[in-house]
């Protein structure tokens, strides 16, 4: 028996794993929840497109993978959309799009999790995929969701064991409110950043994002935080 190796063959592998993820593309001409989740980087990824990286793409490669089969089992897909998407859809509100991943009727967010352990403060563990949550619930203006975990391989004593969690998250009126002038604020500010280049009056992406950004020079994020000067030499180390 003889086995080698095939750089050309993972090549080939890469490139086509692209090609499948980036099909069917959002719209572009306003944003989307997801972009103003981190302001900063989807205003200058919309003046400086970047092309996926490898590592990107392997990354998108798990989750992706478990939100098509989770879709698959629990949501109702809409034929003439299952080949384009695999969301529940995109839809305007407040003058954005969002695609929450399932509508039962309620918007649900899907996640995947590489976390060993379930975090005891439910709001602050899972804080961005709440913050992301929460703008479906704003533009859908149902004060339920619904936030499904699913954890690669959480702690379970000398094992690490997948495990799915669900939480139903209720909103009220007056937080629902705080959200959509949230979302009308910070997009008017994007719009303005994006036609001017100036980014600096939005807010920053967390901290560990830094270290493969390929926006960093741009941003020059240690100018509101010291601390991010080195980061992606750190990263490199």
């Amino acid at each position: 028996m003889i086995i080698k190796r095939s750089k050309k063959m993972e090549r080939q592998i890469l490139d086509k794993i692209k090609t499948y993820l980036n099909r069917a593309p959002r719209s572009l001409d306003k944003w989307h929840v997801s972009d103003i989740l981190y302001p900063r980087k989807s205003v200058l990824g919309r003046r400086d497109p970047q092309p996926m990286t490898d590592l990107q793409a392997l990354y998108f490669i798990a989750g992706r993978a478990h939100h098509g089969v989770l879709e698959a089992a629990l949501g109702k897909w809409d034929k003439k959309l299952q080949k384009e998407r695999a969301d529940a859809g995109e839809f305007e509100k407040h003058g954005i799009y969002y695609s929450p991943d399932l509508r039962q009727p309620w918007p649900w967010e899907i996640k995947t999790s590489r976390a060993e352990y379930e975090p005891k403060d439910y709001e602050k563990g899972y804080e961005l995929y709440l913050k992301q949550l929460k703008q479906y619930q704003a533009c859908m203006e149902d004060d339920r969701g619904g936030l499904l975990v699913f954890f690669l391989g959480l702690r379970n004593g000398h094992r690490k064991l997948p495990a799915l969690r669900f939480y139903k998250v209720q909103l009220d009126a007056k937080e629902r409110s705080k959200v959509v002038k949230h979302i009308t604020a910070t997009s008017a500010e994007m719009t303005k950043a994006q036609k001017t280049g100036d980014v600096s009056k939005l807010p920053l992406c967390p901290k560990w994002m830094c270290g493969d950004c390929p926006f960093f020079k741009k941003c020059k994020p240690w100018l509101q935080d010291a601390a991010r000067k080195n980061a992606q030499q750190k990263e490199e180390k």
